[in-house]
């Protein structure tokens, strides 16, 4: 059996790698993990591997775990495919990505033994049914926007914090955003781009948790500025475009195309622009525009905002 397991959901592939290990150790079989960062050098990692898959009189064929296989170079990459190709027992390589254009890919691709592993779509509600499903709590679904602001994408340190949170009350039955911000600290610069779709929706709630979330965890706020700014104005003339041209009755497939990179205009129907441009008219869109504008030219003349003036502004523009 030969298993190649891809992508960053930490919890997901320890959950097939515990499957792996209840498959293939039998016979009296023993377990054994190598991890592709102790050597650079493709024959005592490769070697090891066959060593380890091979039975012997005094033992039987281990099973082999293989972590951290992104590290592998060109060169131990292809002498693993060249081991691959007739060897036979049972091997597990755990990849947190692998480039598509290498060889190895291309070999187990072909074999059809990759498996990916994609971080949650929508982390708050994963959060919830995790608590549920391995703590048997609950947790406000505050606390778990607050979790997934706070980290992010990390399954596996997500699940670490609840236990933790958990590990300090067991008496809790409900995780609550109190005990998100006494335990855990956010570590995660949001990017600005998330700043977007609660301000093509106007929705407030959803917005300013983003927004500190770009402001407050910078080193110095004020980095953060001209980027909002810029971020803001964009989008509002990305709404204002697919606006002017629905009412001229064009097509959704060519608007994506007319305001949106090449490589962006998945994103159109995935982050519903057509329904964010809705929630404004054409002259609130230009306001906005306008007074991002001026916020800009302030700053640079020289006026001088501070956080809650500056937050204010932003605000503003969507209430």
């Amino acid at each position: 059996m030969l298993l190649a397991l891809v992508g960053l959901n930490e919890i997901a592939k320890e959950e097939r790698i515990a499957k792996f290990w209840a498959e293939s150790l039998t016979g009296g079989s023993q377990r054994r993990v190598f991890f592709a960062t102790e050597s650079q050098n493709e024959s005592p990692l490769v070697a090891g591997i066959a060593q380890a898959l091979t039975p012997s009189f005094f033992e039987p064929a281990a099973s082999v775990l293989v972590r951290h296989c992104e590290f592998m170079l060109a060169d131990v990459q292809r002498s693993l495919v060249n081991f691959l190709s007739n060897f036979q027992g049972n091997l597990a390589l755990d990849f947190s990505e692998l480039d598509k254009r290498s060889v190895l890919w291309k070999f187990l691709e072909k074999q059809g033994n990759a498996e990916l592993f994609e971080p949650p779509k929508y982390i708050d509600k994963w959060i919830i049914d995790h608590v549920q499903k391995y703590f048997k709590r609950k947790i406000n679904p505050a606390a778990a926007q607050c979790i997934a602001d706070a980290i992010g994408k990390d399954t596996k340190r997500i699940h670490n914090e609840i236990k933790k949170i958990l590990l300090f009350d067991n008496s809790i039955q409900e995780i609550g955003v109190q005990h998100c911000l006494l335990f855990i600290k956010p570590n995660r610069v949001l990017p600005l781009y998330e700043l977007q779709e609660p301000f093509g929706f106007r929705n407030i709630k959803a917005f300013v948790p983003k927004f500190r979330g770009v402001t407050l965890r910078q080193d110095n706020w004020e980095k953060a500025f001209m980027g909002v700014i810029d971020t803001l104005r964009s989008h509002c003339l990305t709404l204002l475009h697919i606006q002017t041209m629905r009412k001229k009755r064009i097509p959704d497939s060519e608007i994506a195309a007319k305001v949106l990179p090449p490589n962006r205009v998945f994103s159109y129907q995935k982050n519903r622009l057509p329904e964010q441009s809705t929630y404004w008219n054409a002259e609130g869109l230009r306001r906005a525009i306008l007074r991002l504008d001026e916020i800009s030219y302030g700053k640079k003349v020289g006026f001088r905002y501070d956080l809650a003036s500056f937050e204010l502004a932003i605000c503003g523009l969507i209430l």
